[in-house]
This record gives structure tokens, sequence and C-alpha cells, in this order.
């Protein structure tokens, strides 16, 4: 699928926010979406990538034409916190979210963190091949049963121009 990765409007953010609910899973134990007065806020404050399908192609179901998304937003300590990369169940596997998480770095100006349950491998393994490292594990970080690592990629090379 060929999708451009693009700065989301102020007119993407409800289909941004449907594609948040139906990305992740159902337990409610596990995931709270994102209502879709922060998808709004984020459009204007923070750094919303989206994936975007062509004009011809056919609607996703309840996200329009936007595959994937991610925002990342500034946090009190001069990082970045890479709050969300979701890419739609029917767009996966054609590296939407490689190309999003490199458009995502690549706009970066300070060290970008992020949170990871500690026992999802494949996305730790994924985040270090990105250029992240572990900086801390903290135990009960949402909810006593959710552990986080805290992950950290260093940000721009200060001797790139």
């Amino acid at each position: 699928m060929t999708c451009t990765i693009e700065a989301a409007t102020d007119r993407d953010y409800l289909n941004v926010a449907a594609l948040d609910r139906i990305s992740w899973p159902t337990a409610p134990d596990l995931f709270i979406p994102d209502g879709e007065h922060i998808w709004r806020i984020w459009c204007d404050l923070a750094t919303l990538l989206v994936a975007r399908q062509p004009g011809d192609a056919d609607p996703l179901p309840e996200s329009g034409n936007i595959a994937g998304g991610l925002v990342m937003f500034p946090t009190t300590t001069d990082e970045l916190c890479l709050h969300k990369i979701m890419v739609h169940p029917n767009c996966r596997g054609a590296g939407i979210g490689t190309r999003l998480m490199q458009a995502g770095l690549e706009a970066a100006t300070t060290p970008v963190l992020l949170t990871v349950d500690p026992s999802n491998d494949a996305a730790v393994s994924l985040y270090r091949n990105f250029g992240f490292s572990i900086r801390e594990r903290i135990d009960g970080f949402y909810r006593p049963h959710e552990d986080r690592l805290i992950m950290v990629h260093p940000g721009p090379d200060p001797a790139t121009p």
C-alpha cells in the first residue's frame, strides 16, 4: 500500500481518534483510548503524523483514509514523548509503522522517550533497532499490574547540520 506520511490537519482528528480505538486491545484493564478532544489539540500542539492513503483508495473502516498515526509531544524534561504509533489492522505488515517511526524520529529536535510493556519482546526489539535504549523499568507504572520500560532515543545527531 502506498501511503504518504504527513502532518495531520485539523480535519483528521476524528479519523485518528477512530483509528486509536480500533488499533489496541479492547480489554478495559489494558487500554484506554484517547478522546477526540485531545486528538484535536494534538493536531495543533504536538507532532501528529498520519499515513494517508491515496485519494482513489477505498476508505478504511472507521478511519477514512488514515492508515496509521504517530503522536509525540514535549515533556518538561526537554524531551519528546512518543505517546502512540499505530497502524490500522487492515494495513499492518506493509511498512507503515516503520515509515511513521522514521518520519517521527527525523522530525525530533530533542531526545525521544516512550514507554513499553517489558514483556513485549517484539516491541522492545523493534525500538532497539530504531536506536532506543532502556533508561529504566518502573513496576506499576500505570496500574499495579502494568509495568513499563522507559526507553529513550538520543534524538538528532548534533554533528548533522
